[in-house]
């Protein structure tokens, strides 16, 4: 489809009866409806406030906060600041520039009216520069979306699923990557309603992975997506430094998906110059729903071993079945842990968690190594909790457009399947539901460190395999590195996607 064809879709879908239906009942709320249970205002507040027609005030202040997050980091230093002065040569509009366009237009509206985005009479006009009609449309988009969601936290439901309905639709057939955003946050709100109204049925969001594209699609995610490459890459070089002149060596990988990690870590191992490695073991544990996924790793694997002539064993267990095991340990087998996007599936059940870790300690592991999402994606608020997602998901659909463009079906894997799935129950899910959390590193820091564990600094190695991987990817430009003491962090073009840790426990202190 054309831009021009795009556009006018697009004057269609605005001169819908529904859509015109919508805007009038979204002029009709205001923030005398609001639940008690979500935002009040100190009486000292009261009139400001009513000077807007949307967001509660914390919320728009987390609004205000993700768009002054991009102008300057926690130390001070300067970041690209869309439209500010003596900027270089003009690059394209990444996602999140757009969606910081949106919400700017979003908190500047007045209950009185929802004027069209114009450069003219926007108060940040010099952020317009190569807008194109296009951008316009999405623009627009996300404002209905934002709208959207805060009808949503105000039990406006029949108003929100009207507006919902025309973004999904409108959002479904398109290949641009904010429609897609769009589709899949206007999905998850649509089952915070079935949710909220009684209506929502988890058997029919169920969808059945097919084996091949998942290998396919998780591979493309794990090789070609350069967040994930950095921490695969400098993870395995801290493992390396751990284990390379050991004569077994036991891994403990938790909900173990991809065996791209342990094809690195052995072909390393196996190389060195009078290896003294005698026998690679792996033990897999299923937290989720990733058996198929760790089964089929664990074929592949063995097929490496083989070929490598390395002595191997693979085995498989559930959490709750490793849990009940008495701690064994070979005197002369060197363990070490892996968790990879794992915890964060676990942070829902605290005592489970909490009895994991002590297991953990309790086979007595040389290092613990901890990937996880970088955010803040946590808040029991629903709306501050939206808005944050909004940020980290539209940076992560960008690298993915940015990454895997010209693999179309592998992109769509990772966007219904992985994204997808943790997008609908962060938005739409409240309480246990909510299964995956998104926090930061600090998060993770004061909890390791109630249980004896030590952030140890990663090696100069792990850091040096972190820099050369972005030089393999055309994107890599887009990815920045830093350290939050003495772990690492990596965003995509500004917003922090993912973070690499290494922890040790104290009978390990160096």
């Amino acid at each position: 489809m054309s831009t021009g064809d795009q556009f006018c879709t697009f004057q269609a879908y605005k001169a819908s009866p529904d859509y015109e239906e919508v805007t009038f009942l979204s002029n009709g709320g205001g923030l005398n409806d609001l639940p008690l249970d979500i935002v009040s205002p100190p009486k000292s507040q009261q009139h400001e406030e009513k000077s807007y027609a949307f967001f509660p005030s914390a919320s728009l202040e987390i609004l205000r906060n993700n768009y002054t997050s991009k102008m300057s980091k926690p130390g001070g230093k300067s970041l690209h600041c869309l439209g500010a002065q003596n900027l270089p040569s003009p690059t394209p509009l990444s996602t999140n520039d757009i969606i910081e366009l949106a919400a700017i237009n979003f908190i500047k509206s007045n209950t009185n009216a929802r004027g069209e985005l114009s450069a003219l009479s926007h108060p940040y006009a010099s952020a317009f520069i190569g807008i194109t009609s296009d951008h316009v449309a999405d623009l627009q988009l996300l404002q209905d979306l934002l709208s959207s969601a805060e009808k949503v936290s105000n039990q406006q439901y029949v108003a929100a699923g009207k507006l919902l309905s025309l973004c999904h639709n409108f959002s479904f057939s398109q290949s641009n990557v904010i429609r897609r955003l769009v589709y899949y946050f206007s999905e998850a709100l649509l089952d915070k309603i079935a949710r909220e109204t009684g209506r929502f049925n988890e058997e029919t969001k169920t969808r059945e992975m097919n084996p091949v594209v998942s290998a396919s699609g998780l591979a493309a995610f794990h090789q070609k997506v350069p967040p994930i490459q950095v921490t695969q890459f400098a993870g395995v070089q801290e493992l390396i430094g751990h284990v390379s002149s050991s004569k077994k060596v036991h891994i403990i990988d938790l909900d173990m998906r991809c065996e791209l990690h342990h094809v690195i870590l052995m072909q390393a191992l196996a190389s060195k110059n009078e290896s003294s490695l005698k026998h690679y073991k792996i033990t897999a544990v299923v937290l989720s729903s990733g058996l198929m996924l760790a089964e089929a790793a664990g074929v592949n694997l063995k097929n490496l071993a083989n070929s490598l002539n390395l002595s191997f064993s693979f085995h498989l267990i559930k959490l709750d079945d490793m849990l009940k095991l008495q701690k064994r340990c070979d005197s002369d087998e060197k363990t070490v842990v892996y968790a990879s996007n794992a915890l964060k599936f676990m942070i829902v059940r605290p005592n489970q968690l909490e009895s994991l870790i002590r297991f953990i300690k309790n086979t007595n592991p040389c290092v613990m190594i901890v990937c996880e999402p970088e955010g803040n994606v946590n808040s029991p608020v629903f709306v501050n909790r939206f808005v944050e997602a909004l940020f980290y998901y539209g940076a992560y659909f960008d690298c993915v457009e940015d990454c895997l463009k010209n693999v179309a079906v592998d992109r769509e894997f990772v966007e219904s399947n992985l994204f997808g799935p943790s997008l609908r129950t962060t938005v739409g899910a409240e309480g246990e539901e909510r299964r995956s959390r998104i926090v930061g590193i600090d998060v993770w820091r004061a909890f390791f460190t109630k249980f004896g564990m030590m952030e140890k600094e990663l090696s100069s190695s792990a850091l040096d395999h972190a820099r050369l991987s972005l030089k393999m990817f055309d994107c890599g430009d887009s990815c920045t590195l830093e350290l939050n003491g003495k772990s690492l962090i990596v965003q995509w073009k500004g917003t922090a996607i993912c973070s690499l840790s290494a922890w040790i426990f104290h009978k390990y202190r160096i």
